[in-house]
């Protein structure tokens, strides 16, 4: 994967923002450029539109660049990783034409929910506006209905199932493969 290159903000230890630039292809491999140089060790907060919120230590300070070792958890660096592979898909290749890319989630089954009954379903593709799901019985179009956690509207009827609009659509950075309804 090829590394990125995204602005943000950070805070340094008086509590002053700064702006930066934070580059990587991975949580392991992040590097901060700023024009303020913590000492090492030092905790930094950064908050990168697109990435979110990011807290780690500062390592290797040298010329107002420094790596950025993680104060996350597994779940929080699976996350992570997810969203700087999109934003290196998006730089790396021709916008795609289509309003929202869809992805086969690598965990496909689910269970959708509506009028009470609880239906096991398998998800086709998940976009981030929406979802194709094969389940039998099918709600009827336009039905609210919840799959996992994440509500939706019916818009209609395939062979195997429905095709869904998202109440609130989802992060494209976070639509990946490993993503879970």
């Amino acid at each position: 994967m090829s590394s990125v290159s995204l602005s943000g903000r950070y805070l340094d230890r008086s509590g002053t923002e700064r702006d930066c630039t934070l580059r990587g292809n991975s949580p392991e491999a992040l590097e901060v450029t700023g024009s303020y140089e913590p000492f090492v060790g030092e905790r930094v907060i950064c908050r990168i539109p697109g990435l979110g919120l990011i807290i780690g230590r500062a390592l290797k300070p040298a010329g107002g660049a420094f790596r950025l070792e993680l104060e996350a958890g597994h779940t929080q660096r699976d996350r992570l990783a997810a969203r700087l592979a999109w934003h290196a898909a998006q730089a790396s290749e021709a916008p795609d034409r289509r309003k929202a890319v869809r992805i086969v989630p690598l965990r496909s089954e689910v269970v959708v929910t509506w009028s009470g009954a609880q239906i096991a379903g398998q998800l086709r593709d998940v976009s981030a506006n929406g979802a194709s799901v094969d389940l039998t019985p099918r709600p009827e179009i336009g039905t609210l209905i919840t799959i996992g956690w994440r509500r939706a509207h019916v818009l209609r009827h395939t062979e195997g199932g429905v095709g869904v609009r998202f109440v609130l659509p989802l992060s494209p950075q976070d639509v990946t493969d490993s993503i879970v309804l």
